[in-house]
């Protein structure tokens, strides 16, 4: 598809650095909310609340996941990707190996799901109490909730085009076993078929 043949390696480096940039950016959101949140409630976790405080848990994992992959790891992938297109790292050096690029996608669609499922935790968090929650609460609440979920948005796109890009470039080719064991399914040359002379008559040596 002519779609696909545009995703160079080129291309694939820019838009990774735009995304992990916005990802950086949302990630505040979400953390700088559920922070703002929790300092309304003296330090608790109000999110599906029902007379009584919920595990505080249910606050402490978006926010840990949102500093782990969108701030911590994104920042560090942003850094490899500067240095890439300013020329001081090649492709050619071992965190940009075939290898990596495969751990780099595994990362990002780890991201992508554990993002998705702290969305979700503020989502029914947040309208199974939000009866409780208005002013500054109800507004930290929002910022985190559209955070988390752009932040699944980006990690789909991060993901997707990973996949894509690793089948289409080859990446995987160092899972492959060689091809030189000479068993069946090889293509290694067999050796050229020895000439028979042709046969003649025993009887007339006698």
């Amino acid at each position: 598809m002519a779609v696909l043949d545009m995703l160079t390696e080129n291309l694939v480096v820019r838009l990774r650095l735009v995304v992990y940039c916005i990802l950086v950016f949302f990630s505040f959101f979400i953390f700088v909310g559920i922070g703002v949140f929790k300092d309304n409630h003296l330090g608790l976790c109000l999110l599906y609340y029902s007379g009584y405080a919920a595990p505080v848990s249910n606050c402490n994992y978006p926010m840990a996941i949102a500093i782990i992959f969108q701030l911590i790891y994104a920042l560090a992938r942003i850094v490899l990707l500067a240095l890439l297109m300013l020329g001081k790292l090649t492709t050619e050096m071992f965190v940009f190996s075939n290898i990596l690029e495969l751990v780099y996608v595994l990362l990002d669609v780890i991201a992508c799901i554990l993002t998705f499922i702290g969305a979700c935790i503020l989502s029914a968090g947040f309208t199974g109490s939000s009866q409780y929650f208005w002013g500054s609460s109800k507004t930290s609440v929002d910022i985190a909730q559209a955070g988390a979920w752009i932040g699944t948005i980006l990690w789909i796109i991060l993901s997707v085009v990973g996949v894509v890009y690793i089948l289409r470039a080859g990446k995987l080719s160092f899972t492959k076993s060689g091809g030189t064991s000479g068993g069946a399914g090889t293509s290694s040359p067999s050796a050229p078929p020895q000439e028979i002379p042709p046969n003649y008559d025993q009887s007339s040596k006698y």
